[in-house]
């Protein structure tokens, strides 16, 4: 199996869902094989997501769950024209979602992976170069490269 924490195929970029959790239960659908049972992984990141919003703002939101439901460390991206209703910090719609999925056994890895994402993020050429492009290669690649310096 393919070990990368970001793929080509985990990602959506014409997303439809307009509400938070059907947006989460969608994006985890595409890891399906990464899980053990995605519904189950879904109340996990819903259960994070009640302790506070993950929406952090500028219009991307970074959903997140240590679950015993996941097998293999992945991020899963999605991207809205329309925005999708998320009770982000900043109270405006998300237009990018990263997906953190992290085996429970992982010690702190998604705190890892949400610290390099969320300081990337405040880059705002990087931000900006993940917005405009909808090609999944080179969203792949923008992500790989900044996160594995």
């Amino acid at each position: 199996m393919n070990d990368k924490l970001f793929d080509v195929k985990y990602m959506d970029l014409d997303l439809v869902t307009t509400e938070k959790f059907a947006t989460i239960k969608h994006l985890a659908s595409l890891i399906e094989e990464r899980l053990l049972d995605v519904d189950n992984y879904v109340e996990d990141v819903k259960k994070r997501e009640a302790m506070s919003t993950t929406g952090i703002g500028d219009g991307v939101a970074i959903p997140h769950a240590k679950s015993a439901w996941v097998k293999t460390p992945t991020v899963v991206v999605g991207k809205s024209s329309k925005g999708i209703e998320w009770e982000s910090l900043d109270d405006e719609p998300v237009n990018m979602v990263f997906l953190i999925a992290v085996p429970e056994g992982e010690g702190n890895e998604h705190l890892k992976i949400l610290q390099i994402l969320a300081v990337s993020l405040m880059d705002d050429d990087f931000k900006e170069e993940l917005f405009k492009t909808n090609d999944k290669k080179v969203i792949e690649e923008l992500l790989i490269e900044k996160t594995t310096r």
